[in-house]
Order: C-alpha cells, then structure tokens, then sequence
C-alpha cells in the first residue's frame, strides 16, 4: 500500500480553479460596486451644492433670473447650474457626468422669501 498524506496534483488543481472561479466571480462585483458607490456619492454632494446655491436665489431677491453657470468640483468633473423662474418657483436644476459616464440632471424647488 501507499502512503498518501499529502495533495495529489489533481487536488491542487480543483482547489486553485474554485479559488480563481471565485475571484473571477466577485471582481465585476466590486467594481460595479465601487462605481454605484461613486455615482450616489456625487449625486448627495450635488444635491448639498445645488441646494446651497439655490439659498442665495431664495434669499436675494435682487438676483435675475434665469442664471446659468459652470463650476468644477474635485478638480476633475464639471457641473453646470441653472436657475430660473416657474410660476412663482425657483427652480434650480444641476446636470453632470457621473462616473458611469451618463447625463444626470437633479432639480429642486423654492419659494422666493417675501
């Protein structure tokens, strides 16, 4: 009879294929993640600076409208901003690239104060 304690080559190979299936698997998955993860957070970063910005339009009421301007944000992604009057709204809209490099837009709402 043999003594067989350790791996045979076979062993080692069915082992090392499930472990890269896995990785395989799981990379596509983080990296979807990763980008989904990045789109929301400059959504909500948008949402903050769109609302500030909007503040200014709320509160001066000297300001004309409509008013359109680009900003960049993080030195890399550039974000064009629009506020006009509807109805008696201040509707202020913000579009962008986002990392999966699609057109986003965001708009809210104001009421001019009196």
């Amino acid at each position: 009879m043999q003594n067989r304690n350790g791996f045979s080559l076979i062993e080692v190979l069915i082992a090392s294929s499930i472990v890269f299936t896995t990785i395989a698997t799981f990379m596509p998955i983080i990296s979807t993640l990763d980008t989904e993860q990045k789109v929301l957070s400059d959504r909500r970063k948008l949402a903050y600076l769109l609302h500030d910005e909007l503040q200014e339009f709320i509160w001066n009421s000297d300001m004309k409208l409509p008013v359109t301007f680009t900003q960049t944000i993080d030195s890399s992604m550039e974000v064009q901003f629009e506020f006009l009057l509807e109805d008696e709204f201040i509707k202020g809209c913000v579009e962008w690239n986002n990392a999966k490099n699609t057109n986003e837009q965001l708009c809210i709402y104001g009421l001019p104060a009196s």
